[in-house]
Order: C-alpha cells, then sequence, then structure tokens
C-alpha cells in the first residue's frame, strides 16, 4: 500500500463492528483535521468517542447494506479518500468497497491471500516452503479423492475464511472423514495433514518489506483446545537459532505472499523435519498480543495500522521509527488466557501473590454469565507478564495456573441468592 505523502485533510471511513476499547478511532485519527464517518453495527455506534457522523447496519455480513452506507458516507463527506477496517472479519469487505469506490488501499486479490487457508498455503508451497499437505475441499470433488487418500490421518479440518479455531475439527480416521463430508459446505472448507509438534507465532509490522518490529512466541496448548475449553499461554521466544530460524522463515513467508506493508500474525509448526506453515493473517494478532507490544515496546501496532490505512504519513513515519527503535528491547513477555467456563457466573476470584512477572490480570465484572460469546476478550481471565527472559515468563504462567482460585455458580443459585438478599432486612 502506497502512503499519501500529502498531509491535508482527508475524507476517512471507518468500518467498526467492536464495542469495547478497540473501538477508540479517536486515539489514532484526528477527528479535527479529518473529516470521518463512521459504518457501525448498533453495538459499535455505541462505542464511539468522538463526534461524528454514523451510518448503522445491522449485521457487516449484507455488503448490500454495507455498500449503500459506505456509499452515503461518500455523499456526506464529498468523497471518500481512504477506508479503514481492523476486524480481520471485515478486511475482505473493505477491500471490495475500496474497489468498487476506487478508494487507495489493499483490494480483493491482495486481501486473500490473507483470509483464504487454502490459497495462502498454495502460494507459501509454490516458493518452496513447507506446508502440510492440504486440499481444498471443493476442488476433490468427493471424498475419495487422489488428495485425501495420499493424506496421513490425522486431519484438520476448518473453515477457508475462519477464525480463533470457530468450526476447525480434527479428524483420526479416514471414516470419520467419510461420515463428516455430507455435512460440510464443501466451498468453504479445507483439510491438511495434522502435524506433530510445538506451534509458535510471529507477530509485527513491516515496512517496504522490511520487519519495523517483530516478535517470535511459543504456544502454551493451542488456539482448537482453548476453543474446546483449555487454557492458552504464550511466551516469547529469548534470541539464540530457534528464534532466528522463526523470524526467517516469518520474513520468507511474507515475501511469498506479498505481504510489503503492513501488520502481520503468523503460526508456524515445528514437527520432526523442521517449520511448517499453518496460516497467516495479514493483521494484528488477537487476544493479549496487541497489549504486550504496548507494555513492553510502547508499540501500539493499530496505531501504526490506522496510520498506514488512513494515509496519515506524518504520523506513520513517527510510529514506524519509534517501533523500530523499540525493536531492540531485550524486554520478553507472554500471555495466558483462561476459557470461559458456559453457562456458569462469575462470583469472584483470588489472585496468585508472589509472582513477580505478572503485570495485570482482567477478570470479568462480578455475576458475569459466560454465554459462549466471550472469543478472547470476555472470559475468565487474562493475564499479561514482562521480564528478562523466556525462562521466567514460562515459570510465572505455570505458576499462574497453579494458584489462581475462583469461584462460580449456577445462574439459578445465583438468582436465589439475589433474591433472599434483597428480601433481607437491612441495618439502620
Amino acid at each position: 500500500m502506497t502512503i499519501d505523502p500529502s498531509s491535508k485533510a482527508r475524507r476517512i471511513v471507518v468500518l467498526n463492528r467492536w464495542s469495547d476499547d478497540f473501538a477508540a478511532y479517536h486515539r489514532y485519527i484526528d477527528h479535527a483535521v479529518h473529516n470521518v464517518a463512521y459504518v457501525c453495527t448498533p453495538n459499535g455506534a455505541a462505542a464511539l468517542r468522538a463526534p461524528c457522523t454514523t451510518h448503522i447496519v445491522p449485521d457487516f455480513l449484507d455488503e448490500d447494506a454495507l455498500h449503500a452506507a459506505v456509499r452515503a458516507c461518500g455523499a456526506t463527506l464529498g468523497g471518500i479518500d481512504r477506508l479503514v477496517a481492523l476486524s480481520e472479519f471485515d478486511l475482505m469487505a473493505a477491500a471490495r468497497l475500496r474497489n468498487s469506490f476506487s478508494i487507495p488501499g489493499d483490494l480483493p486479490d491482495q486481501v486473500v491471500r490473507f483470509r483464504d487457508k487454502a490459497v495462502m498455503k498454495y502460494d507459501i508451497a509454490a516458493a518452496g516452503l513447507r506446508v502440510p499437505r492440504f486440499a481444498a475441499l471443493e476442488d476433490l470433488g468427493f471424498p475419495d479423492a487422489e488428495e485425501i487418500n495420499a493424506m496421513r490421518f490425522p486431519v484438520i479440518v476448518k473453515p477457508r475464511t475462519g477464525a480463533a479455531s470457530v468450526g476447525v475439527r480434527r479428524v483420526d480416521t479416514r471414516a470419520q472423514f467419510d461420515a463428516l463430508w455430507p455435512t460440510l459446505p464443501i466451498a468453504g472448507y479445507e483439510c491438511e495433514e495434522y502435524i506433530e509438534g510445538t506451534i509458535y507465532h510471529v507477530d509485527g509490522f513491516v515496512l517496504d518489506g522490511a520487519f519495523v518490529i517483530a516478535r517470535a512466541s511459543r504456544y502454551v496448548n493451542t488456539c482448537l483446545e482453548f476453543a474446546q475449553g483449555k487454557p492458552l499461554g504464550s511466551v516469547m521466544l529469548d534470541p539464540g537459532p530457534l528464534n532466528d530460524a522463526l523470524l526467517t522463515f516469518a520474513d520468507a513467508s511474507l515475501r511469498a505472499l506479498a505481504l510489503v506493508n503492513g501488520p502481520f500474525h503468523l503460526e508456524i509448526i515445528r514437527g520432526r523435519d523442521g517449520l511448517y506453515f499453518l496460516e497467516i493473517g495479514a493483521r494484528v494478532g488477537g487476544g493479549e498480543i496487541p497489549f504486550l507490544f504496548r507494555d513492553l515496546y510502547g508499540v501500539d501496532l493499530f496505531a501504526l495500522w490506522v496510520a498506514q490505512q488512513s494515509g496519515d504519513e506524518a504520523r506513520f513515519t513517527a510510529q514506524t521509527q519509534a517501533a523500530f527503535a523499540a525493536s531492540t528491547s531485550c524486554a520478553r513477555g507472554g500471555f495466558l488466557m483462561l476459557p470461559e467456563p458456559i453457562g456458569k457466573v462469575f462470583v469472584d476470584a483470588q489472585l496468585p501473590q508472589g509472582i513477580a512477572a505478572l503485570y495485570e490480570t482482567v477478570l470479568p465484572k462480578q455475576h458475569h454469565l459466560f454465554d459462549g460469546a466471550g472469543g478472547y476478550d470476555t472470559i475468565l481471565a487474562r493475564f499479561r507478564y514482562r521480564g528478562a527472559s523466556e525462562h521466567e515468563i514460562a515459570v510465572a504462567i505455570h505458576a499462574t495456573l497453579r494458584d489462581f482460585r475462583f469461584t462460580l455458580a449456577e445462574l439459578a443459585t445465583l438468582a436465589i441468592f439475589e433474591k433472599e438478599t434483597l428480601a433481607a432486612p437491612h441495618s439502620p
């Protein structure tokens, strides 16, 4: 994406589905300088903190409504110079809107390489990088295709444009695969061999094809296991051969997919015979990743991305220079997320003591009902760590898992408790 060097006011449209602090775009866009209009879901509109023109659509999946809302924004602003979209689920829609309204920025043929898990693997394999054996199910035509016969079970079946392991399944036998086949929307799925090994992720930002800042981390458990109810953690690696190998693999992957400018979140498996590409997003990593970059290095990856998408070269240049300087820091960090105990109510928790690396804990509000919609945010607990080494962070995560205590209740039990509390006489 080319940054417009002009510093004049721009007409910017923002697609916002977020209803939390991520919707604080006033931190990133100077609304006194630029003319800004928002297209939001109802919850997203309620979260905005800057006075602005807002067009509400019931659901971003309705691209006709989205298109009409953006057209209305253009009429209000007198044109559109830039379109900003930060949610992974909106990147392709934003690309199609840029194409329709001739707005500079990432277009569909660029975005698809980072949203479609089959397309990205084809490009990675063509570049000579190691990927698991895989196949787009719509290319097979039937479950007994040659590509499936060549695969070793277990295999992983996943939506091609999914996120957060939603809809991902491990299939252990051929019989299970044959039984699953007729239940799947074939055009939307791919399958790949399961590779035994540790999963790593590399996160950062690139400018002109080079790392501005990048960190390689080791997962504790996996994203799929988190979706199945297990804790998910991550530990940044110390400098060394493995860290260097992961960064080299990440650089080669970004080049194969032609990501020249922007954020990235790449997942890599370390198998018995080397590193395997798992998947990538041209976006800021989820969960606690952006908070760690902010807290450890003073780098707001979302601020960088918005400056890039909005064409604010002055901010973008200053922020990339600061991020590059921070990239030499020896600080290491990590996170731990405990999944939702769906159907339970949060009562209280006792935080572990004496864990020096643990610097931030995020808990749900008292009496919060876990309904399964918490994603990586409104979950049982989120912990952030910082320290001087990979070992220190790993020890802190395991100590937290050992010592964290919490109390849950059934919804019916809580309702009885509240009724009794309200009926009890109060002291004068």
